[in-house]
């Protein structure tokens, strides 16, 4: 296993800082107990809020939508629908969990592979913007809007080859003829009406110019072969993937993210190409989940035993991998910090953190650490996304969230 990075490379800045929150802290950790996620809001406000200014420096209009997949808890909390995200879902749950938070359909972005016939027609009655996958989809999408007669506007998901991360299993390739058919359909039926191109670039994508390589196609595709262009196409939506401040995951050799600033120009250098008249821009949507959720986030849990075996201090704590089960895909940032939350530093020996299920493989990090005590707080950062959603109720409870 990975240790985590030396203290020296990490610039914690990014994180909730426990001085400063002190006293909120303390007072949630003594009624919640542990384990428990703690998010802190500013961060998330302060993450929306940095790229809604850069794509407002860089683009005439756009929409950020936040990914629910990400994490479900934050979406509950209200905070990023409060600063102005819409919602991005990937399933009828999620729409209908969109729904339960009072988004109207205006404001959902329904994407994914699978969406039933019941939940295209209630994407389609309420209005949201519905990307379609595949031409199963596009089939039943069409055949919906026969049975039912109305109309309907839709965006599609394309597909392409990218640098580093070749094609994408989703979507309509633009390398074949799976797009232009799929348009060719579209432009040839009076009920559905195309407005909107998508694409989205997966997860360890730290280097802006594949953004911006992906825009290109985009921008490129959407001239050739889209009728009344650029007129008739109101959104183009870039996704999200992008980058938050963690270690380098266990796949990658290298691992450079930008502050977003850097991928959104990409974007938009790339895409102004195609579209130099402002007042005939598409809007741009981007659908960042990691990078809104993932820092704010912490997870608090407590030792609950120390021993030393092999020259090794054994540390077990109330939480468990599968509490946080990126464990396995990116090295944890782990601080210990006493029962009244002054940080644990100075020496530090070889260590393993264990979790308290019965799973010998329950290793929450491997490598230096402070030396701990029973009682101790372990606080595991950057754990925002994925992490939560991803817990099951195995041997223990999945943790809640608080705000601080």
């Amino acid at each position: 296993m990975n240790p985590s990075p030396p203290r020296s490379q990490l610039n914690m800045e990014h994180y909730p800082d426990i001085s400063r929150k002190h006293s909120t802290v303390q007072e949630t950790l003594s009624r919640t107990g542990t384990p428990i996620y703690l998010c802190d809001p500013d961060i998330l406000t302060a993450r929306y809020s940095a790229l809604d200014q850069c794509l407002g420096d860089n683009w005439r209009q756009h929409i950020i939508g936040y990914s629910f997949k990400t994490n479900y808890q934050v979406a509950r909390s209200g905070i990023l629908r409060q600063a102005g995200a819409w919602a991005e879902v990937v399933s009828g749950r999620e729409y209908r969990l969109a729904l339960e938070l009072e988004y109207p359909g205006r404001l959902i972005i329904f994407n994914g592979p699978y969406k039933s016939d019941i939940d295209l027609r209630l994407a389609i009655d309420e209005g949201a913007l519905v990307n379609i996958n595949d031409q199963d989809e596009l089939d039943r999408l069409i055949a919906l809007t026969d049975s039912a007669n109305i109309h309907c506007e839709i965006g599609l998901r394309l597909g392409c080859t990218l640098p580093k991360l070749g094609h994408s299993r989703f979507g309509f390739s633009m390398e074949n003829d799976e797009a232009l058919t799929a348009i060719e359909r579209i432009q040839h039926n009076p009920r559905v009406s195309l407005v909107a191109l998508h694409t989205h670039l997966y997860g360890d994508t730290d280097e802006a110019g594949i953004y911006g390589h992906a825009a290109d196609l985009i921008g490129k595709f959407a001239r050739d072969h889209l009728a009344d262009f650029p007129g008739s196409l109101r959104y183009i939506d870039l996704g999200g993937g992008f980058p938050a401040h963690t270690p380098k995951p266990k796949s990658r050799d290298t691992w450079a993210p930008q502050e977003i600033d850097v991928y959104i120009r990409a974007i938009t250098d790339s895409l102004r190409r195609y579209f130099p008249d402002e007042q005939r821009q598409p809007t741009l949507i981007v659908e960042p989940g990691r990078y809104l959720a993932c820092d704010g986030i912490i997870l608090v849990t407590r030792v609950i035993h120390v021993k030393q075996r092999g020259g090794n201090q054994i540390v077990n704590c109330d939480g468990s991998i599968s509490m946080v089960p990126l464990t396995h895909y990116i090295p944890q940032i782990i601080r210990a910090y006493t029962d009244d939350l002054q940080q644990r530093t100075g020496h530090e020996s070889p260590t393993i953190i264990y979790g308290s299920t019965c799973r010998e493989n329950d290793i929450l990090y491997e490598g230096p650490f402070a030396e701990t005590r029973p009682g101790d707080y372990l606080v595991h950062y950057a754990v925002g996304a994925y992490n939560s959603n991803l817990s099951p109720n195995f041997i223990f409870e999945a943790p809640g969230m608080e705000l601080i």
